[in-house]
């Protein structure tokens, strides 16, 4: 086999992984079923609903943007260096099948093949920058009577695996924040009625 050969069946080769690999079979959630994965309903009022929040938001590490009590909504984001993405197994595979590829090239060259060639392959640099992830949360009370609180959360800034993962820490974060908030307000009762 020639140099030109064997680089036409290696970057063949390349090009049927990359392909292969980047194709997704994730399926597009529906409007209702997003909605149900982004709002959840609290038996609280807005106000502590509101605290609780911005806490939670504080606390996975976002910068919170814009408050307003009033319309009860909350913007918040946060900047996030990208991760190295770990390589399958097959990319690992045809990564070494590579490697033999040029190595067998070089040692069976025998240097006559590309005499015209001026080298001086400019390598091409990949700069990754930074993402921002965005979150808006809005929260509106469901009952005049009863303390009941609706709390929606749209989250931007990444692919679907994160969004969830970005939600399940949410609403957990805001679960404990209202769970502790209610046992220190019945702690503190409590200790009023011992004292009195």
């Amino acid at each position: 086999m020639t140099k030109k050969q064997i680089f036409s069946l290696f970057i063949a080769a390349n090009f049927l992984l990359v392909s292969c690999s980047s194709s997704s079979s994730s399926k597009k959630k529906t409007v209702a079923a997003q909605r149900a994965v982004e709002t959840r309903e609290y038996a609280v009022d807005t106000k502590s609903l509101m605290q609780s929040s911005i806490g939670t938001f504080q606390d996975l590490g976002f910068t919170i943007d814009t408050i307003s009590e009033e319309f009860g909504l909350i913007t918040a984001s946060k900047v996030e260096k990208p991760k190295k993405k770990k390589k399958s197994d097959a990319e690992k595979a045809l990564s070494a099948l590579a490697i033999v590829a040029v190595l067998w090239w070089v040692i069976n060259s025998d240097g006559d093949d590309d005499k015209g060639s001026s080298g001086g392959g400019g390598g091409t640099t990949t700069v990754v920058k930074d993402y921002k992830l965005t979150a808006t949360l809005t929260v509106k009370a469901i009952s005049e009577t009863e303390p009941l609180s609706s709390l929606r959360v749209n989250f931007g800034g990444g692919k679907r695996e994160r969004s969830i993962e970005f939600f399940k820490k949410f609403f957990a974060a805001i679960d404990k924040s209202l769970f502790l908030d209610d046992n220190l307000d019945q702690a503190k009762e409590i200790d009023l009625e011992i004292d009195n």
